[in-house]
Parts: C-alpha cells; sequence; structure tokens
C-alpha cells in the first residue's frame, strides 16, 4: 500500500478510482491545509484510494474502492465514516462495505421544532470561549500526543457555548462544528444537567435564527448518557436515515 502524503498527488489519484462505492463526496473544505499540517493520512493500492482525516477523539475515513473486496485501513482507536444520501438514494454499496469491515451504524436522534425543542430553552449563565479556553477543554478528552486533537486555530471560539464556576472557570463548553456539536465537561462536573443547559443555550439561538430549526445528532452506540440526554428533549431515533457508521469503543461527542 502507498502512503500519500501530498494533497497535489492524492488530487492525481482519485481519477483513477471510480466514485460508484464510496463517500469522498464529503471531504473536508479545508483539505490543502489539513494536508499541510499533517493531519490527514492518505493511502492507495490497487484495489481503494483511502483518507484518514484526524479529527477530535476520532478519525474520519474517506474511500473510493476499485474492488469491494478492499479493506479498511488497520488503525487504532475509534473510525467513523459517514455517508451522505441524494433524492432518497441509498448508497446501499459503500453502506454494506463499511459494514463487512466491522463499523456499526451509530444511533441517529432527530427533533424537528416548530419554535422550541421539549424542554425549557434558556441561556442563563451560558457565555462564550475563548479558542484557547476551548482547546484546553477539549485536550481533557483528546490527547495531543496521539495527533488526534486539531490545531488550534481551529478552535476559534464563535460557536462556543460556555458554563462558568462563580470564580469564571469554564465547567462545560459546547462547540459548534456544524454538522457535529462537541460538548465536554469538566471531571468534578458531571452529572449535574451542565450539557444539557449547554444545549438547550445553543438550540435557543439556532431557533433565534430559524424557527423551524431541525436539529439532528448522530451519538455512538456506547454513549449511553447522551443518548438520555438528548431523549429527555425530546429527540428520538430515526430509524429512516442511518448517516454515520463507528468502529471502536471510544466515541465522546
Amino acid at each position: 500500500m502507498t502512503i500519500i502524503d501530498k494533497y497535489d498527488e492524492f488530487l492525481e489519484l482519485q481519477a483513477r478510482y471510480p466514485r460508484s462505492i464510496s463517500n469522498d463526496f464529503i471531504l473536508p473544505s479545508d483539505i490543502k491545509k489539513r494536508f499541510g499540517l499533517g493531519l490527514i493520512s492518505a493511502y492507495a493500492d490497487d484495489a481503494a484510494l483511502y483518507m484518514l482525516e484526524r479529527r477530535e477523539g476520532f478519525y474520519k475515513l474517506h474511500f473510493r474502492l476499485a474492488d469491494a473486496s478492499a479493506e479498511a485501513p488497520a488503525r487504532d482507536g475509534t473510525l467513523a465514516a459517514y455517508l451522505i444520501y441524494h433524492e432518497g438514494r441509498y448508497p446501499a454499496a459503500a453502506a454494506d462495505w463499511l459494514v463487512r469491515q466491522g463499523v456499526a451504524a451509530a444511533h441517529t436522534l432527530v427533533r424537528h421544532t416548530s419554535g422550541h425543542i421539549m424542554g425549557e430553552l434558556s441561556e442563563e449563565g451560558i457565555g462564550t470561549a475563548p479558542a484557547e479556553e476551548v482547546y484546553a477543554m477539549f485536550g481533557e478528552y483528546f490527547s495531543a500526543a496521539e495527533a488526534d486533537m486539531p490545531d488550534r486555530a481551529m478552535f476559534d471560539g464563535r460557536d462556543a457555548y460556555c458554563a462558568r464556576c462563580a470564580d469564571g472557570r469554564p465547567l462545560g463548553i459546547l462547540y459548534d462544528m456544524g454538522p457535529t456539536r462537541l460538548v465536554a465537561v469538566s471531571a468534578g462536573s458531571r452529572g449535574q444537567g451542565i450539557g444539557r443547559r449547554l444545549y438547550l443555550a445553543y438550540a435557543a439561538a439556532k431557533i433565534r435564527e430559524n424557527k423551524n430549526q431541525v436539529f439532528r445528532e448522530w451519538i455512538g452506540p456506547d454513549n449511553r448518557a447522551s443518548i438520555a440526554m438528548y431523549r429527555s428533549l425530546g429527540f428520538v431515533p430515526d430509524n429512516t436515515i442511518t448517516d454515520c457508521f463507528i468502529r471502536g469503543s471510544q466515541w465522546t461527542r
């Protein structure tokens, strides 16, 4: 298997592999920058082209297969792959291949709202956090030494919601990355409803923008605490669409 460490080389290789079994149409928008920072690893052989994107606590797998008998590259820790559907078409070949790699479908929870989600929307006691605080809080979860922390610039604080104690120390942070929300609560403050408060503040801001906001969260099958929290907010399992596939026991969002 050939290791590819340059973006231009990766771009040239894509043309050699068909898109019939793939998910590479959801590559990160800053892919060239991430290659330069060493946050992306790519591999190619006769059967497939793979790209592993280091994210917050997991590796995100992108793939194009020339042969459905290909096997995903070995990687310790959590591996996640996402599939997107167009016009109701289910990408069966890609989903079947992921399942054969030992990757299980994650729980998908969805909540449609017209003005509120279940639970009292409140922003009381919730403020913002600068990039330094966000980076430090998530550093409790994700080890930079293991190269699964993003560069500091990704945590710019624009969408970070923060709950603080009386002396100003952050107790928990919710960071909105677009398709996913990352929530970190300090070790001594868990089980006190801080994650719920953070999510209600996030939801309130989204509803101000669009009163018909649809909330969708992808939660690992073993993340029972998060599943219970989202259910308490009125989320229900979406049994018709499976977008996220996960292999590994550590799933922290």
